[in-house]
């Protein structure tokens, strides 16, 4: 982190990222011997009873079978995304 450029002082604003997330799963990888996404369905989804619910790798794995449709709020009325929406 010390290597990120500094947008704004210390304590100057609040500023909300990711990169803490992303090196937090790269050590849970590094330390449980597998993928992250692995390690969340074996140790979080699974003992929860979780069993149908799956973590998306890509896009397009929103358009496989047995998985909620996503929508989107458009023009003041939900429409039914397409392919196309990630493309």
């Amino acid at each position: 982190m010390k290597f990120v450029p500094e947008q704004f002082s210390f304590r100057e604003t609040f500023l909300y990222n990711n990169y803490m997330y992303m090196t937090l799963g790269h050590v849970a990888e590094r330390l449980g011997g597998d993928t992250w996404e692995d390690l969340l369905a074996a140790r979080v989804l699974r003992p929860l009873g979780m069993s149908s619910t799956r973590v998306m790798k890509v896009p397009a794995d929103v358009f496989k079978e047995g998985l909620a449709f996503p929508y989107i709020y458009d023009n003041g009325s939900f429409q039914t995304t397409t392919a196309s929406l990630y493309r």
